[in-house]
């Protein structure tokens, strides 16, 4: 009798592949969330970078008033689609440069605009023009800064429980005048 049990329970594999899938699915699903979460940081890393560069192309294309830098600002949360930069994010457009007047005068931070006005302050002055560019008097470097608060699909899990601070720069020279000041108008 014991011999006929042995080789009936021996043969019985009903159920193995489903119980061998309930043990791995929940290490697959973790590993799947992971990985998406550490793609979508690089993606809004990416993104942040892209949007640093466009809105300084943009602002460097010529001279601009106070209301059409608000308005190029604001496309920053276009630009920054699909992340709701409204709440997250923060652009911040800085002129460093030599004033027209006096002569002699010395680099500074000639003006500085931002919007929303939400993730992080400026970390550019009058130090951060590049070695290699000298600048004279009414020339000037605009610089922008993006700042976007990260936060993953399951924080603590791979990616800390706080938001992530991404922070990207880009510098331009201006391409038709020498943006020194905004006009108000």
């Amino acid at each position: 009798m014991y011999k006929w049990i042995k080789e009936r329970i021996g043969k019985i594999d009903k159920g193995v592949a489903a119980l061998e899938f309930a043990i791995l699915l929940p290490f697959m699903l973790i590993t799947l969330i992971g990985l998406y979460d550490v793609s979508e940081l690089i993606f809004c890393n990416n993104k942040m970078n892209r949007t640093a560069q466009e809105i300084s192309n943009i602002v460097t294309r010529g001279p601009v008033t106070q209301a059409q830098l608000n308005t190029m600002l604001q496309a920053s949360v276009l630009i920054a689609q699909p992340f709701n930069f409204t709440q997250n994010g923060n652009v911040v457009v800085t002129a460093v440069g030599v004033p027209d007047t006096p002569v002699g005068a010395k680099v500074k931070v000639l003006w500085q605009d931002s919007y929303p006005g939400g993730a992080g302050g400026s970390q550019i002055s009058a130090a951060s023009v590049p070695a290699g560019i000298t600048l004279t008097n009414g020339q000037a470097v605009i610089f922008t800064e993006v700042f976007y608060n990260f936060t993953p699909l399951l924080p603590g899990y791979i990616l800390s429980t706080t938001p992530q601070s991404i922070y990207a720069v880009a510098a331009a020279i201006p391409r038709q005048g020498d943006m020194t000041a905004l006009s108000p108008g």
